[in-house]
């Protein structure tokens, strides 16, 4: 959902593209800066419980790693710097990031190990869905209700509010949507 939202912010994000590559970035350092910032949320949500004053930190980080994330994308658009490695590369360190960041939940007595490792797995299999059936030809961008950008703000608004756990369950259960969406949407294009 919000991925088609980002069609309608992509001039927004050419121009924060433009001036953090006139201050010498290239898509890589934000791939990385997005990583650096997964990372550091995710040892802020294992820090939480024993500092609640931090609270607000992890998620503003977080929602810092998925505008990175919009942007390298952008910039490697608008410079000409796109390649398929490029990709292959911010799709790992996305994934990584997510796992730091619902590690450093569980990890840190934020939510149940069960509703945690729901939303890990089930976050991880719609991007390996998504990778998986595009490797086979299937176009799949904006399918489903819970992709990265969508889980990300969901986390983020669910810390704001002091629910991670709810955070975690609603994830858990709108990526098992998204990814039966996908499984449907790749069988009928490619079949």
């Amino acid at each position: 959902m919000l991925t088609r939202l980002r069609k309608e912010v992509e001039a927004a994000l050419t121009l924060l593209a433009k001036f953090l590559h006139s201050l010498g970035l290239n898509p890589f350092s934000l791939s990385l800066l997005g990583l650096v910032c997964a990372f550091l949320s995710g040892i802020l949500y294992y820090m939480l419980a024993m500092r609640p004053w931090i609270s607000w930190v992890a998620p503003i980080l977080l929602l810092l790693s998925g505008l990175f994330d919009a942007i390298d994308g952008a910039m490697a658009r608008v410079y000409g710097q796109v390649t398929r490695f490029g990709g292959v590369i911010d799709s790992v360190f996305d994934r990584i990031g997510e796992v730091f960041v619902y590690s450093g939940i569980i990890l840190g007595g934020l939510s149940s190990l069960f509703w945690g490792l729901v939303a890990l797995v089930t976050s991880l299999m719609v991007s390996y869905v998504r990778s998986r059936a595009e490797a086979e030809g299937a176009k799949m961008e904006g399918i489903g209700i819970a992709e990265r950008p969508e889980r990300i703000v969901i986390l983020a608004l669910a810390t704001f509010i002091g629910q991670i756990e709810l955070g975690l369950i609603v994830i858990g259960c709108l990526a098992t949507l998204t990814l039966f969406h996908r499984v449907w949407h790749a069988r009928v294009e490619l079949s």
